[in-house]
């Protein structure tokens, strides 16, 4: 059976893929600043040169795997609250997710490009679109009204999941595996009628 040939889209959105696949590998574990765009290909078996056609530097390929991976998350969430009303059930199914050791490098390379972006005005914009995106995002999940409001209450979850991953990442002992859901519910009680 003859293999079918890619055309030049098809080939570069593999190229891509395949690009972001070794930058997740290689920004996990070397984090942002002791990742090469020269790593990067190698480990994806590609030259330097297939780097630069598919992304216009070191932060927009960082961005573009903050993105996939954002997509991903937004996507699991909303699997997981289509299986689960809106109130209690929910949240504690969402907070029951254990954290997984991609969520904490996704953490902590995303902390590491947010302050190497602050010091960037026209790069921390750029994030800020991105993660403008993620919030976005999030809020359009919160199908009811929430006291705070689907925006708010994005920012606030966001809030609260980073800032946890924080003190879990320092002392994990001191981070109980329920206090996310216990916050949220005090921020989306359940519903009475």
């Amino acid at each position: 059976m003859a293999r079918m040939r890619l055309t030049r889209s098809e080939s570069a959105a593999l190229t891509r893929s395949e690009l972001l696949e070794a930058a997740e590998r290689r920004f996990f574990s070397d984090g942002y600043h002791g990742t090469t765009l020269e790593a990067i290909a190698e480990e994806a078996g590609f030259s330097k040169g297939a780097v630069y056609s598919a992304f216009d530097s070191k932060a927009d390929l960082f961005m573009a795997l903050f993105d996939t991976i954002v997509d991903q998350r937004l996507e699991a969430i909303a699997t997981l609250f289509a299986d689960h009303p809106m109130g209690g059930s929910r949240i504690s199914t969402l907070a029951d997710r254990p954290v997984e050791d991609r969520d904490q490098q996704f953490f902590l390379l995303a902390m590491e490009f947010l302050l190497h972006a602050g010091r960037d005005p026209k790069l921390l914009a750029q994030f800020a679109s991105h993660y403008r995106r993620m919030s976005a995002g999030l809020a359009e999940l919160a199908t009811e009204a929430t006291p705070l409001g689907a925006d708010s209450w994005a920012i606030v979850t966001l809030a609260l999941a980073n800032g946890l991953a924080l003190e879990r990442l320092i002392d994990p002992d001191r981070v109980p595996t329920d206090l996310f859901a216990n916050a949220q519910r005090l921020l989306y009680p359940p519903r009475r009628d």
